[in-house]
């Protein structure tokens, strides 16, 4: 069985392990962008949610960063 702080150490093992996307747009808001707001559990789901968004035309370009507080960067994808 797992003790109180044993649990929590393995939650905040998988919250660091997060990560989410951060986008800079020509023009508008990228809050209707579900890809911008989703949390990948893999840097490669990462990638994969950065391609997404940069098939808009509207995105110029998209960090990649670890879901801290702060969030601490990992990339830039840049068109």
């Amino acid at each position: 069985m797992c003790s109180c702080a044993h649990a929590t150490e393995l939650a905040a093992h998988r919250l660091h392990r997060m990560f989410t996307l951060i986008t800079t747009m020509r023009r508008g808001s990228s809050t209707g962008l579900s890809a911008a707001w989703a949390r990948y559990a893999t840097i490669e789901a990462a990638r994969l949610g950065t391609s997404t968004l940069l098939r808009d035309d509207r995105i110029q370009r998209v960090l990649i960063v670890r879901n801290e507080i702060p969030p601490a960067f990992v990339e830039w994808a840049d068109r």
